[in-house]
């Protein structure tokens, strides 16, 4: 394959590659909770420079780009906008560094969205009816079709009894793995919020942090890459046919 067919070749599966990223980032517009993911391209160097045949720098005819490789995506972890619901089980975090707590299957799951409600049961869940985990390790259960009272800093009472929604802080955003939606799992043990930096509030939910009209216009942006890439292949396929073509009358 010609070089340069190549390097074209590569240049738009990366744009394809974010566009599909780009385009799910603007379907959870509307996720409450949700962080945009952004993908992240990396210029090679040309292979024979990569398998150190050639040393980088020196500007001859190998001392050119290689194109370029998909990194893994990185998440924005910056706040969404939160506004009131009215809904005394919606929860809100207002700091970007700490997670409520759900148990999916037997697994912990990381999460910034608090639209949370109470089944026929009277346990606390998400909207996937993943158990929302409290601050002693259990799921918060309460007594069904009895009052309960939501408090200051996401605490839940009911009589004498008072839950306490699980705060859990990473030691670091890199070890979370973005489960898709607005779900994250914690790749190391991670640290639970003091009571004093709680910063929870009722009856607020934190929105997606995507700003569709940014995203829209990286969308057109990367397109617009990915069509210059893919008429660059077509014009480079269409001169080695002719210059084939040259040669077999020759």
């Amino acid at each position: 394959m010609p070089y340069g067919l190549y390097m074209s070749a590569a240049g738009a599966h990366a744009q394809s590659h974010r566009m599909q990223q780009l385009s799910n980032n603007l379907a959870n517009v509307d996720t409450p909770g949700f962080k945009p993911q952004e993908t992240i391209l990396q210029a090679r160097f040309a292979e024979m420079i990569e398998q150190g045949q050639v040393s980088s720098g020196l500007g001859g005819a190998d001392d050119i780009g290689g194109g370029v490789t998909i990194q893994p995506s990185q998440t924005q972890f910056s706040q969404g906008a939160v506004k009131s619901t009215g809904r005394e089980t919606d929860f809100a975090i207002n700091d970007e560094t700490s997670f409520f707590v759900v148990n999916h299957a037997g697994e912990q799951r990381l999460t910034r969205a608090g639209d949370f409600l109470f089944d026929s049961q009277g346990r606390l869940i998400n909207q996937n009816g993943d158990a929302v985990m409290g601050s002693n390790g259990q799921p918060i259960q309460i007594e069904p079709n009895k009052p309960y009272q939501v408090g200051a800093q996401g605490r839940i009472q009911q009589g004498g009894t008072t839950h306490e929604l699980m705060l859990a802080k990473p030691k670091s955003m890199g070890d979370l793995t973005h489960l898709g939606g607005n779900q994250f799992k914690p790749l190391a043990p991670f640290d639970l919020v003091a009571r004093g930096d709680r910063q929870v509030v009722g009856g607020m939910l934190e929105h997606s942090a995507v700003s569709p009209t940014s995203a829209m216009m990286e969308l057109i942006e990367t397109s617009r890459v990915y069509e210059a890439n893919v008429r660059m292949i077509q014009n480079q396929d269409s001169v080695m046919g002719t210059l084939i073509s040259r040669v077999l009358q020759n």
